[in-house]
């Protein structure tokens, strides 16, 4: 049963080729991304992952982990704080906030590298039914 506090951490490495990957299946070849020279001239000095490559990584949290198989999300709000820069190891952390309803749960996420923020918000997450564990937990 799902509550009110329930946390989880992951750790994953944004590394150079992790970033080129999620750039040719999204089409985002933006050079701050992939091209150190283009980056170093950035605001930035080098290079740094998609906002969306970390989102994803969140995304992937609440659909596999907590609340888990079955949720579908119904709002996301993030604000990007630093960025996240290709070679970094960036720790997001889901923290159930609040419950609106036996079907409704805000989550909180943050992304970290070190104690560096990233990225900070909530999602708004349609709960799994027991039907859908049934279902995923017999595949």
């Amino acid at each position: 049963m799902l509550s009110v506090g329930d946390s989880i951490s992951e750790t994953y490495l944004v590394d150079a080729d992790l970033v080129a990957r999620f750039a040719d299946v999204v089409g985002d070849a933006n050079p701050l991304h992939l091209d150190p020279v283009a980056a170093s001239q950035s605001r930035f000095g080098r290079p740094i992952a998609h906002g969306t490559l970390i989102m994803s990584f969140i995304s992937g949290l609440l659909g596999q982990r907590l609340p888990g198989p079955g949720s579908i999300y119904l709002l996301q709000h993030s604000e990007y704080r630093s960025p996240v820069y290709v070679g970094d190891e960036v720790t997001i952390t889901l923290t159930v906030v609040q419950l609106y309803s036996r079907r409704v749960a805000r989550v909180q996420h943050e992304a970290k590298v070190g104690e560096r923020l990233a990225v900070t918000g909530y999602s708004d997450v349609l709960l799994p039914s027991r039907t859908t564990h049934e279902v995923t937990d017999s595949v």
